[in-house]
């Protein structure tokens, strides 16, 4: 019997296909007009370097322009196949939605109700640090809808970076996370909790004081495969006891084992906003991460908000 996220796979490449073919007509026109421009250059270097190297250089030059095309209708088509089935994601649950590629058609009003609608089509705010990251940001496909009642937003959110060479040229990088952003009070303000990477394992020391220069530092729980795995920043003027009373060891348990949260690789908590994130960007075959990311906002409410009393 074939599994979800095979019928997910196959969904998503007879979408993205469909959208490769629209895209496609489009490239062959832009190839035909190309030619149009190539013919005449190569006739006119015909009549002054010879004929076998026109042709060559023609041939040769066609097949990279081509190339080029493809690919790019490729990408196009994954892009759009993302959306369209986000849309699809977004309608069957009576979520809003809105994306850069955003399907040419109005969503129901049936059955999306209007105020997740305006929250979807709202600005996404840059409420926490990795929201104000690098020197260009934007978010793309935005779902909102509600969580144990909770508004919440969910989205591709990308920054970039500008780097310079010796030479002064630019190098950009693109880092691509999938976010979850919803307000809600929390018991410790502001908070990151962050997966350690391989890297970040093997430095674990030397990062921690470093994350401690400034207004955050790094809270020394006592669970050891717990502070292997994560680092969890806080104010430097935060009261250890309510970070304790958060953190206790049941939660470093079930975090250090990844019985919770296995999939979210930053939690950051900043004014009276909550985000979750995820490394990479969300392609249309991978629908179970909105999933695991929806299962992970309501595990963060209930953790990390503040309650009526301290008790736990």
């Amino acid at each position: 019997m074939p599994s979800a996220h095979a019928g997910a796979d196959d969904h998503y490449r007879a979408r993205r296909w469909a959208a490769a073919r629209r895209k496609m007509r489009s490239t062959i026109a832009w190839t035909i007009v190309g030619l149009a421009v190539v013919v005449p250059l190569c006739a006119y270097a015909a009549s002054s370097r010879g004929t076998a190297w026109t042709v060559g250089g023609g041939i040769v030059g066609a097949l990279l322009v081509l190339g080029f095309a493809v690919l790019l209708a490729w990408r196009a088509a994954g892009r759009n196949a993302t959306s369209e089935i986000l849309w699809d994601w977004a309608a069957a649950r009576g979520w809003g939605y809105w994306g850069r590629d955003r399907p040419a058609r109005a969503p129901d009003t049936a059955t999306v109700a209007s105020g997740v609608q305006v929250l979807a089509d709202s600005p996404f705010p840059e409420a926490t640090p990795l929201l104000r990251r690098g020197d260009r940001r934007y978010v793309t496909d935005v779902v909102a809808g509600l969580v144990d009642g909770i508004p919440v937003r969910l989205a591709n959110h990308c920054y970039e970076q500008d780097s310079y060479g010796s030479k002064g040229e630019r190098r950009t990088t693109y880092v691509y996370d999938v976010v979850a952003l919803l307000e809600y009070p929390l018991s410790v303000t502001p908070i990151r909790v962050v997966r350690r990477s391989a890297v970040g394992r093997l430095l674990r020391s030397a990062g921690d004081a470093v994350a401690g220069w400034g207004a955050m530092r790094v809270e020394d729980l006592e669970n050891d495969l717990f502070r292997e795995r994560y680092a969890v920043q806080v104010a430097d003027a935060a009261d250890p006891v309510e970070v304790f009373a958060v953190f206790d060891p049941l939660v470093q348990e079930q975090m250090a084992e990844k019985r919770v949260i296995p999939e979210i690789d930053l939690i950051e908590g900043e004014g009276g906003w909550l985000l979750l994130a995820s490394s990479g960007e969300l392609d249309g075959d991978e629908m179970h991460r909105l999933d695991v990311m929806i299962e992970a906002v309501g595990w963060a409410v209930a953790t990390l908000g503040a309650t009526p009393d301290a008790t736990r």
